[in-house]
């Protein structure tokens, strides 16, 4: 798993603008997406993931700002004119009495419009600010320019390498899971956010940086390895790492014994079709005769990304229905192009959340398909992310509501395994001879 808790995926939808609100347009380039996501659930004494960073792909919590200060172009309201006074006074104490004077105004605006969002009590409304918006764009493409690698935040605030991709420069560069990173091109982020690590290295293809990380003095070359307990503990290397264009990996297949096809997916972005496409056909040239789906720890993706899978292995149907405030229900449907004929399970469990939960509920729906594992998160309801008129940030809201092709909601129900099973060992078991859920799912699909 590429998170501990959940990894906050991000969704775009191509929305019609508003012609009343001159403030907003429709992300540009962007298709219908989901406001498939799951929550960060911030654990004492675990690791948390901050964002896929350094690769780099990074969800922020730091919220840009609407239209205070001076920006006005929403018509006044008595809320807008509360705000605008409340911020206004507290700007003005702060430039007479605050005892330092490079307070920056683009801050200000930045952490209002953090309260505001707050204030809603949604854990997916969001505000971005144009870099921002620009990395959860990236994050939804599946491709990005950076090192390949994530980095998640501990309880201590040390920044720690969770996951270096495959042939990705920080795999080339050396770097390992368990490393701190301590500097970035000789400036030291000890004290830095994964915000700022992530602005210092993103950038154009080809760009080097140096990177210093702390490591166990006991990693075993090549391994995984924890990271130090302290620095009389670590070893300190500066490694030069090149940006290059990364293209994300969300599809991974193997072909089981007996011919059973195996393909994981870890996330539904723009490129995930291509990729199951690409798996489906790897298997059926080795004579793959049924196929195990794996959504574990799959925290969601792109509503297109999802709806073009399902529509690959389903015939002709409902797939999913979307329903908004005031509007009319919104039915998508799968064509009868192509469709999966061969018999089928599905591994969902704690982690899969909202687009992966449409897709295992959909194939249980529609070809009554078996999930084995543990119940899922249960997050349906979607979000929309509109784009500021000036450029200069966006904001994302819970829109709507997904619903199964049988009617059913999974918001805050989950999906509920046919066959339960509980998952007894450590990251490293998935997919292998170790692996409770997958066995169960073999013993299943062999069955006649």
């Amino acid at each position: 798993s590429d998170f501990e808790d959940f990894e906050d995926f991000e969704d775009f939808e191509d929305l019609v603008e508003d012609p009343k609100d001159e403030t907003v347009k429709p992300v540009e380039d962007a298709e219908k997406e989901e406001g498939l996501q799951a929550a960060k659930q911030l654990r004492p004494g675990r690791l948390y993931v901050t964002g896929i960073v350094t690769g780099i792909l990074l969800v922020m919590l730091v919220f840009l700002v609407l239209d205070i200060f001076d920006l006005h172009p929403f018509s006044s309201t008595p809320k807008a004119d509360a705000i605008y006074d409340l911020t206004k006074t507290v700007e003005n104490y702060i430039d007479r009495y605050y005892w330092k004077s490079d307070a920056d105004a683009d801050k200000f605006a930045a952490y209002a419009a953090k309260g505001m969002v707050a204030a809603l009590n949604d854990p997916y409304s969001v505000f971005y600010t144009e870099s921002e918006m620009d990395t959860v764009k990236q994050k939804n493409d599946g491709d990005y320019v950076g090192i390949g690698v994530t980095i998640a935040e501990d309880t201590s605030k040390r920044k720690i390498i969770t996951k270096v991709g495959e042939d990705s420069p920080a795999h080339k560069a050396g770097m390992k899971v368990g490393d701190v990173v301590v500097a970035v091109d000789d400036k030291d982020v000890t004290m830095s956010s994964v915000d700022d690590i992530v602005e210092m290295i993103r950038g154009k293809a080809g760009q080097e940086h140096r990177i210093t990380v702390l490591r166990s003095k006991n990693a075993a070359s090549g391994q995984a390895v924890s990271p130090p307990d302290s620095t009389d503990d670590a070893e300190r290397l500066t490694l030069t790492v090149v940006t290059e264009d990364i293209v994300n990996t969300s599809v991974h297949n193997q072909m089981l014994r007996d011919k059973v096809g195996y393909i994981k997916i870890t996330s539904f972005d723009r490129e995930t079709p291509k990729q199951f496409d690409e798996a489906i056909a790897a298997l059926d040239k080795e004579q793959m005769k049924s196929l195990i789906i794996d959504v574990r720890n799959n925290g969601g993706g792109v509503l297109s990304a999802v709806l073009s899978v399902l529509d690959r292995l389903l015939p002709a149907g409902d797939l999913l229905t979307e329903t908004r405030k005031g509007q009319k229900d919104t039915v998508y449907k799968s064509t009868d192009e192509k469709h999966f004929d061969k018999p089928m399970t599905v591994l969902i469990n704690s982690k899969s959340a909202s687009a992966a939960e449409v897709f295992a509920g959909a194939l249980q729906d529609r070809l009554k398909v078996k999930l084995v594992g543990e119940k899922s998160f249960g997050k349906g309801i979607m979000q929309s992310i509109y784009r500021l008129a000036d450029g200069k940030g966006g904001i994302k809201l819970t829109t709507g509501e997904y619903l199964l092709p049988s009617g059913r909601s999974i918001h805050e129900k989950g999906l509920t395994p046919d066959v339960e099973v509980k998952f007894d060992g450590s990251d490293k078991d998935y997919g292998t001879n170790a692996d409770t859920q997958l066995i169960k799912a073999l013993e299943l699909i062999r069955q006649p």
